[in-house]
C-alpha cells in the first residue's frame, strides 16, 4: 500500500475493494429500484462531498461565539473581521482548532433561519423574520433532537401528549418501547376512525382532561396538512409547550407546499434527510431566546457529545440548495406526484388510509385489497414482495391496528422518484404495477409465538413482468438501462436482453471451416462441410461435438440437497460426491420443466454445504435457473392445494454459462462413437468406459487441465461428456483432436448431432405433468420419496404392504441411577411408580420445593427420561421428517422443542432435540414414551412401517444410526438428565467450576443453547433449558455412573444458595403454573389434543412440505373447536380438582374437561381443554365436582329426593402463559 507518511491516501479500490464494491452495489440499488421510502431522499453530490471533507476530523463540543449569531451573512464571511475577533476572544468550544467550524455552523444557522422565516410568505398570518429564529443545527438525527427537547422542558413523570404510533405518530412521541414512553406519562390522541383526519375538538378535550406539559404535533405517517393555529390554541388553553415535529414535510414547508409551524409552535424540530434532501441530521428551532438557551444545553452536554461538523457543513449546503427555485419546483412536483399516485391507486380500487394526501406520502390500507385467498394482506408481506418486484416501500401501522408488529398498510413516498425526474405519467404506471402485485398475492398465515404471521406467495411470472416494467421505466427516465450495465445474480434476477452468444470454442470452429448457425441465441457449427462423414463418425468411429450451449447450473448451500430432492423425481440423497443421475425437474403442480442431469459435485463439511451441478437442455436453462431461484426465495406458489408449503431453501443458484472466455464458466463437450472406449483408455488408463457408472463424474487431466468426465446412458452410441473450465476449453479441444487423429476423430456440427444423437433426447417438456411422465417412464421416478412437487399425482399401480406401527408399553418397575440418593433424602412412602420408574413425589413438601425453584434453585432427577441419539449424514433430514419443528434451522450447540406425530396426525410424544454436531443429534423423550419412540424411529428407519396413510409406498430416503444413550452398550457416550432450575442455578454451576473461562462460557449460554464441558472431572452436556418456566435453568446430561457424584456436588456447593432437591410433585406444579403441557394430559390423551390445541402451534412448521402426519394434522385442525386454558379456582380450602372433572360455563353447559391441576400456595391452578369460545382471559367458568363414588363425568337426570348431585366451584380463566415469551427462544425462520 503506497502512501505518504501514514495518511493512507491510496484509492478506496486498493485499500478496501470490498467496501468499494458495496458502495457501488448500493448506488445501483438506489437508482435501479423504485425507492419509495417516504423517509428517504437522494442526497445531492455536493452535499455528500462535504460529508467526506476534512471537517469530519474535528471535535467541537460547544457553540460558536455569540457575536456570530447576530451578524448578517456578508459580515459573517468577512474573514479578516471575524478572525480578528476570534483571536482576541476565541469561542465557546471545549477544543481549540475550531476557527472554521464556527463559520460553517453559524452559516448553517443563518441559512436555516432564512428558510423557515415567514416574514415574506404571503400565506402566513404570523410574520417571523430570520433574526427572530434561534437554530440549533447540532442534533445527530430526529430521535436525539426530540429527546433533547424532552430534556430541556420536562422532568420524568411529566405528561406528554402526542399521536399514537398506530395512527401515524413516531416512536419518540410516547411509544412505550421508546425512552419517551418510559420516562414520561404519555396520553395519545388518534385520528378520527371514520374520516381519517385529526379531530381538533377531541384533541382539545383530551388536553383539558389530561393537562399535558408538552404537546407534540407532526407525524411520521399522517399525510395530511396540519392546522398549526388550532394546535397553538389547544396548547395555550392548557398551558402546554407545543412542539411541531415536521421531520417529514420540512422540505415541503420551506417550499410553501405545507403549512409552516414557525410562529405557532414553541419549538419546531425536523430532520434534514427526508424531503429536505440533505444529510442525515436534525435541527431545532424556536423564537424564544430562553427556550433556545435550554435547548442548546439539552443538546450538549445533555443529549450528545461533540457535534459532527462535517454533517453541519453538509446541512449548510443543503439549506443553500433549498433556497433555489429548482428546489421549490422539486417540492411542488413531489406533492403533485403524490396526489397523482393517490388518485391512480384509488381509481384502481385501492383504499387509502386518511383518504388521500397533502404531502409526499401515500398510505395504502391493505384491508381493502381483495386477495385470491380471502386472507387479509399485511404490510410486511406486501412490502417484501413489492421489493422483490423492485418497488421498495415500508410497512406501516394505521388507525385500527392493534400492534406495530402487525401493520395493515404500506407507506409510499414520492421524493426519490421525483428527484429522478418522474412525473404524473410515471406515477400512474407505478400505481398500476403496485395494484398488479398486491391483488395477485396469495395470502396465508402461519402460527407465530405472539400471534399469526402473515405470509404470501405470488406467481413468478408476475414478479418477472413487474421487474421488467420497472427496469424499462427507470431506463426511460434516467437513460440508464441496467439490464445492459447493471449487476446480475445474486443482486438482480431480471432477464437480460436477448443477445447472440458464443461458446469458448467459437474461433476453433471457424478455423475448422464450420458453417455457423444460431441455436437458442448461441452461435454453433451446423456442420464442418461433410455431414455424411460426421454421421459415420458418430455411428462407427469417433466424434466430438461442442455442447457449450447446454445449461450448467450450480446449486449450493446447506439446503441444496433437500431442495433438489423436493423438485425432482429421483432420490438425490442416494448420491455420493461425484455421483450423478438423470431426473425430471418439476414446476408448479408437477408440470415438467426439464429433464436434467444432476451431479453431486462437492461437499464442504466445514460449512455444512453441498454443491450440485444441473445440466439442462439449452432452451430450458433460464427456466430451470429462475424456477429454483424463486423457490429458494420462498414466495413462489408451486402447489395450488397447499399454500403453506415451501420448498427447502435458501440456496445459491449460479449460472456457470461459458459465454466466451469467462473465468468462472464451464463448458461441455461430448465424445461419441464405437471407438470411444479405446480412445478413453489412451487418454487415461483409469478411464474404463465399460466399468463407468452412468453420470458418475470421473476426473482426469487433459492438456494439463483437470476435466470432469461422465458416461451418458440414454443413447445407443457409446458416449462420454466432458465438463471443462471455459478458459482452457480451446486447449482441451485441440488436445482431443490431436490425440484422436489415430482414431479418425471427426468434429460434428449441431445438425448432424441433432439427427443422430440429439433426436433420442427427450422432447421439449411443454405441458407434460408428472402423472403422464410416470405412466410413460416409471423408472425415472423414485415414488417412495416422502415428497416432491406433484407427488400426489403419481400413484403406483402396485403398492407394498407396510405394517401399521403398534407398540405395547411394557409394564416395568425400574429405579433410576439416583434411587439410593433419594432414599438418603426422603422416605420410601413418598415414592410412586411414574412411567415405570420409582420416583419421589417430594423430599419435604411440594410447596417448599416449588418455592425453592421460583426463588432460589431446585435440583431434579430427570434420569427416567429417554435419551436417544440419531447420527449420520442423513440425520438432519430424518429428524425433519419425523418431527414437526424445523431441524435444518438448528446450528451446532442449539436445541428446540418439537413433536412427533403418527401418520394420522396424532401426537406420539413431545421432545427436545439437541444438535451436537452437523451429523449428530440428541433427542430427549418422555419417560412414558421412551421405548415407543425408539421403536418408532427404528421402524421408520427400516422402511417397514406405514408413514403416510394416503401414500403407503412412502419411506425415508436414507438411513441413520439410532442409539439409546441410556443403554450400557453406548459406553462412555451414555447420558442421563439432571435438571437445575431457578434464579440461582447459574451461580451454583459457576461455583462448581474452577475455570474462569468456563464460568464465562456457561454464563453466556442463551436460552436453548448447549455446551460440552467438564466440571471437576465430570463430562457434561450443559443445556440452558427446562420444564419449569424459569428464565434461568439448566439440564445437565451426564454419564449415569457420574450422576450420583454430580447430584451430591450440586447439593453441597449450592446449599448456601438455597438449592433443594425437588420431586415429581413440584415438577408438576411448576409446569402447570407455567402453562406447559404434559403428554397424556394436555397432549394426546383421551381427547387426542394436538400441539395447536395445547397452544403450541408455532412448533408445528407447516412451511415444511412434508413431515409424518402433516396432512392429517392440517385436516384435524380445520375442525378443531377446543383449546387448552389455564385457570385458577376462585375459592381456597376446597377439594382437590382432578383431571377429568367437567368444566361448565355460566349457564351450566359442559364446555370441556380439566386436564391437570395443582395446589400452588393456597390456590389451585389448573389447565383444561375447553370450547375456544371460553378461552379469553378473565372468563368465568365452573369446575364440577362429582358425587362420591361416581365417575367424574356422571350425569344426573330425574334426580330423586335425597340424592346427592354434583357440585361446582367457580374458576377464572388465566392468560395462557404467565411468562412473556422471549425472542431468543427461536422456533424457526418461517
Amino acid at each position: 500500500m503506497a502512501s505518504k507518511g501514514f495518511l493512507f491516501e491510496d484509492d478506496l479500490s486498493s485499500i478496501d475493494p470490498e467496501v468499494e464494491e458495496l458502495i457501488s452495489l448500493e448506488e445501483e440499488r438506489q437508482f435501479r429500484k423504485l425507492v419509495m421510502i417516504a423517509s428517504e431522499s437522494l442526497c445531492p453530490e455536493p452535499v455528500r462531498r462535504v460529508l467526506a471533507s476534512p471537517f469530519t476530523n474535528l471535535y467541537a463540543e460547544g457553540l460558536p461565539p455569540a457575536k456570530m449569531e447576530f451578524e448578517d451573512e456578508e459580515t459573517l464571511l468577512d474573514f479578516e473581521h471575524m478572525l480578528a475577533y476570534h483571536r482576541r476572544y476565541f469561542d465557546r468550544r471545549y477544543y481549540k482548532g475550531c476557527d472554521y467550524v464556527n463559520f460553517v455552523e453559524s452559516l448553517a444557522q443563518k441559512r436555516v433561519c432564512q428558510l423557515f422565516a415567514t416574514d415574506k410568505a404571503s400565506k402566513s398570518e404570523i410574520k417571523i423574520s430570520p433574526d427572530q429564529i434561534y437554530a440549533n443545527v447540532q442534533p445527530l438525527s430526529g430521535s436525539p433532537a426530540n429527546n433533547a427537547i424532552y430534556e430541556a422542558f420536562l422532568k420524568p413523570g411529566d405528561t406528554v401528549m402526542g399521536m399514537s404510533l398506530t395512527s401515524g405518530g413516531h416512536l419518540t412521541h410516547g411509544s412505550p418501547v421508546n425512552r419517551s414512553g418510559k420516562y414520561y406519562r404519555v396520553v395519545s390522541y388518534e385520528v378520527d376512525r371514520k374520516t381519517g383526519k385529526l379531530d381538533y375538538d377531541k384533541i382539545l378535550e383530551l388536553a383539558i382532561r389530561e393537562r399535558p406539559k408538552l404537546i407534540i404535533a407532526g407525524y411520521s405517517a399522517y399525510p395530511l396538512d396540519i392546522d398549526w393555529k388550532m394546535f397553538k390554541e389547544i396548547a395555550d388553553r392548557v398551558g402546554a409547550i407545543l412542539v411541531a415535529d415536521i421531520a417529514h414535510p420540512a422540505g415541503l414547508v420551506v417550499a410553501g407546499q405545507f403549512s409552516n409551524p414557525v410562529g405557532y409552535a414553541d419549538v419546531v424540530v425536523f430532520t434534514t434527510h427526508k424531503t429536505l434532501c440533505g444529510p442525515r441530521g436534525a435541527v431545532i428551532l424556536t423564537t424564544d431566546p430562553e427556550k433556545a438557551r435550554r435547548i442548546d444545553a439539552a443538546v450538549f452536554p445533555g443529549e450528545q457529545g461533540g457535534p459532527h461538523i462535517n454533517n453541519i457543513a453538509a446541512k449548510a449546503v443543503c439549506f443553500k440548495i433549498a433556497q433555489t427555485k429548482e428546489f421549490k419546483k422539486l417540492q411542488a412536483r413531489i406533492v403533485e406526484n403524490a396526489r397523482t399516485l393517490a388518485k391512480a391507486l384509488q381509481d384502481l380500487g385501492l383504499e387509502l388510509a386518511y383518504g388521500g394526501t397533502d404531502s409526499h406520502m401515500v398510505l395504502i390500507d391493505l384491508k381493502s385489497v381483495e386477495t385470491p385467498t380471502g386472507v387479509p394482506l399485511d404490510g410486511e408481506t406486501a412490502s417484501r414482495i413489492l421489493d422483490m418486484c423492485h418497488i421498495t416501500c415500508n410497512k406501516n401501522t394505521i388507525v385500527g391496528d392493534e400492534s406495530a408488529a402487525f401493520p395493515s398498510a404500506i407507506r409510499l413516498g414520492t421524493t426519490i422518484v421525483t428527484q429522478l425526474g418522474m412525473g404524473p405519467e410515471e406515477m400512474r404506471t407505478i400505481a398500476r404495477l403496485i395494484h398488479k402485485v398486491l391483488t395477485n398475492i396469495y395470502t396465508f398465515r402461519y402460527a407465530g409465538s405472539v400471534g399469526p404471521l402473515g405470509r404470501g406467495k405470488i406467481d413468478p411470472e408476475i414478479v418477472e413482468e413487474v421487474r421488467e416494467e420497472v427496469e424499462k421505466l427507470v431506463a426511460r427516465v434516467t437513460g440508464k438501462d441496467f439490464r445492459k450495465i447493471g449487476h446480475g445474480y445474486p443482486h438482480y434476477y431480471v432477464k437480460h436482453l436477448p443477445e447472440e452468444k458464443k461458446t469458448p470454442l467459437f474461433e476453433e470452429h471457424k478455423k475448422l471451416g464450420a458453417t455457423i448457425g444460431v441455436y437458442n441465441n448461441w452461435k454453433l457449427p451446423k456442420h464442418y462441410g461433410n455431414p455424411e462423414m460426421e454421421k459415420d463418425a458418430i455411428n462407427n468411429g469417433l466424434a466430438i461435438t461442442d455442447l457449450g450451449d447446454s445449461g450448467i447450473i450450480e446449486v449450493r448451500g446447506e439446503r441444496a440437497k433437500p431442495l433438489l430432492q423436493e423438485v425432482t423425481s429421483k432420490n438425490i440423497y442416494s448420491l455420493g460426491v461425484g455421483e450423478g443421475l438423470q431426473s425430471f425437474l418439476f414446476g408448479k403442480n408437477g408440470v415438467l420443466i426439464d429433464e436434467v442431469i444432476i451431479i453431486r459435485w462437492d461437499t464442504d463439511n466445514t460449512r455444512g454445504e453441498d454443491k450440485y451441478l444441473l445440466l439442462t437442455h439449452p432452451q430450458r436453462k433460464d427456466t430451470v435457473k429462475c424456477w429454483i431461484r424463486n423457490l429458494s426465495d420462498g414466495y413462489t406458489l408451486f402447489d395450488d392445494n397447499d399454500i403453506h408449503a415451501k420448498i427447502e431453501g435458501p440456496v445459491v443458484v449460479r449460472d456457470r454459462e461459458a459465454n466466451g472466455e469467462v473465468e468462472t464458466g464451464i463448458t461441455r463437450l461430448s465424445l461419441v462413437g464405437e471407438k470411444l472406449p479405446e480412445f478413453l483408455g489412451k487418454l487415461d488408463s483409469k478411464l474404463d468406459y465399460w466399468r463407468a457408472t452412468n453420470y458418475k463424474l470421473y476426473t482426469t487431466k487433459l492438456a494439463g487441465t483437470e476435466v470432469g468426465v461422465f458416461r451418458v446412458g440414454h443413447t445407443e452410441n457409446h458416449r462420454m461428456d466432458l465438463l471443462v473450465p471455459a478458459r482452457y476449453a480451446r486447449n482441451v479441444w485441440g488436445y482431443l483432436l490431436k490425440e484422436g487423429r489415430a482414431f479418425g476423430i471427426q468434429p460434428v456440427g449441431r445438425e448432424t448431432w441433432g439427427n443422430s444423437v440429439g433426436a433420442e433426447l427427450p422432447q421439449n417438456p411443454g405441458n407434460i405433468d408428472c402423472e403422464a411422465l410416470y405412466n410413460s417412464s416409471p423408472t425415472h421416478f423414485d415414488v417412495t420419496k416422502p415428497y416432491f412437487i406433484g407427488h400426489g399425482r403419481v400413484k403406483p399401480k402396485t403398492s407394498p404392504k407396510k405394517k401399521v406401527f403398534r407398540f405395547e408399553q411394557p409394564k416395568l418397575k425400574r429405579q433410576t441411577c439416583l434411587y439410593e440418593k433419594h432414599l438418603e433424602l426422603t422416605k420410601k412412602s413418598r415414592f410412586v411408580l411414574f412411567a415405570g420408574w420409582l420416583m419421589p413425589v417430594c423430599y419435604t413438601r411440594i410447596g417448599e420445593e416449588h418455592e425453592a425453584v421460583r426463588t432460589k434453585a431446585g435440583l431434579f432427577d430427570l434420569s427416567h427420561m429417554g435419551v436417544l441419539e440419531v447420527s449420520g449424514e442423513y440425520a438432519t433430514r430424518f429428524l425433519d421428517l419425523v418431527t414437526t419443528n424445523y431441524v435444518p434451522m438448528l446450528r451446532v450447540g442449539q436445541s428446540h422443542y418439537s413433536y412427533i406425530l403418527d401418520p394420522n396426525g396424532s401426537v406420539m410424544d413431545d421432545v427436545y432435540i439437541y444438535k451436537l454436531a452437523n451429523d449428530r443429534y440428541m433427542i430427549v423423550v418422555n419417560a412414558v414414551n421412551a421405548e415407543k419412540i425408539k421403536a418408532w424411529f427404528e421402524a421408520v428407519n427400516s422402511g417397514e412401517v406405514l408413514i403416510d396413510v394416503e401414500n403407503p409406498w412412502k419411506m425415508v430416503e436414507d438411513k441413520v444410526e439410532i442409539r439409546d444413550l441410556k443403554d450400557e452398550r453406548s459406553g462412555q457416550d451414555q447420558r442421563v438428565d439432571l435438571g437445575l432450575q431457578g434464579p440461582n442455578s447459574l451461580e451454583i454451576l459457576q461455583k462448581i467450576s474452577d475455570d474462569p473461562e468456563q464460568r464465562l462460557r456457561i454464563s453466556q449460554l442463551r436460552r436453548s443453547e448447549l455446551i460440552h464441558e467438564e466440571l471437576r472431572g465430570i463430562d457434561l452436556i450443559i443445556s440452558r433449558s427446562g420444564y419449569t418456566g424459569e428464565e434461568v435453568g439448566y439440564e445437565l446430561y451426564v454419564h449415569p455412573r457420574k450422576a450420583p457424584e454430580l447430584w451430591d456436588m450440586i447439593l453441597e456447593e449450592g446449599a448456601s444458595l438455597g438449592v433443594k432437591p425437588a420431586g415429581l410433585g413440584a415438577r408438576d406444579s411448576l409446569r402447570i403454573e407455567a402453562g406447559f403441557p404434559l403428554y397424556g394430559h394436555e397432549l394426546a390423551g383421551p381427547h387426542d389434543i394436538s400441539p395447536a390445541g395445547a397452544g403450541y402451534a408455532p412448533f408445528v412448521k407447516l412451511h415444511k412440505p412434508y413431515f409424518i402426519g402433516r396432512k392429517k394434522f392440517i385436516e384435524k385442525e380445520k375442525t378443531r373447536t377446543m383449546e387448552i386454558i389455564r385457570f385458577k379456582m376462585d375459592n381456597v380450602g376446597i377439594r382437590a380438582v382432578k383431571p377429568g372433572f367437567a368444566v361448565i360455563n355460566r349457564k351450566g353447559m359442559v364446555i370441556g374437561h380439566v386436564t391437570s391441576c395443582a395446589l400452588i400456595g393456597e390456590t389451585q391452578l389448573g389447565m383444561a381443554y375447553v370450547d375456544r369460545k371460553y378461552t379469553a382471559e378473565g372468563t368465568k367458568i365452573g369446575v364440577v365436582f362429582p358425587t362420591k363414588g361416581a365417575q367424574p363425568l356422571a350425569t344426573t337426570t330425574n334426580p330423586r329426593l335425597g340424592e346427592r348431585l354434583p357440585t361446582y366451584e367457580p374458576a377464572t380463566v388465566l392468560p395462557r402463559f404467565p411468562f412473556k415469551p422471549k425472542k431468543i427462544l427461536k422456533t424457526g425462520e418461517e
